[in-house]
């Protein structure tokens, strides 16, 4: 992962730089608010979250070429939630707040549905991994 430094412009002296942890908050906050999204992360970095405490980037990986941005998210999805409309709706919601917040074009986003949260599960954990 790099951090990507915008070039600068002609009307400017200096240039802006966006990090990748920055765009992995814009990018995780975006899933966060879809219904059906119980977590992001797997099981591993679920339960060192859990130890730690919440990370804003955790379930999502990002790469910056330029002003360009491949997008990696891993969900947890509820129980009787349509996976891939989640998974769909996490795409669409990641495209535009990264792009609207940061100028930067997404060029993909890939989700990972990695587990299944049911009602009784205590820790958001499945024997889907």
């Amino acid at each position: 992962m790099a951090d990507v430094s915008h070039p600068e412009s002609e009307a400017t002296n200096g240039s802006v730089t966006i990090s990748d942890n920055v765009v992995a908050k814009v990018a995780h906050n975006a899933c966060r608010e879809i219904e059906g999204v119980h977590a992001l992360g797997g099981a591993a970095s679920r339960a060192l979250s859990s130890l730690r405490g919440e990370s804003r980037t955790q379930g999502v990986s990002v790469d910056i070429v330029d002003d360009t941005v491949d997008v990696d998210v891993t969900l947890v999805v509820t129980y009787g939630a349509n996976m891939t409309k989640v998974a769909e709706l996490c795409r669409g919601a990641v495209r535009t707040q990264v792009e609207g917040i940061t100028g930067l074009k997404v060029r993909a986003v890939n989700v990972l549905v990695s587990d299944v949260h049911f009602p009784d599960d205590g820790g958001g954990a499945s024997a889907v991994e």
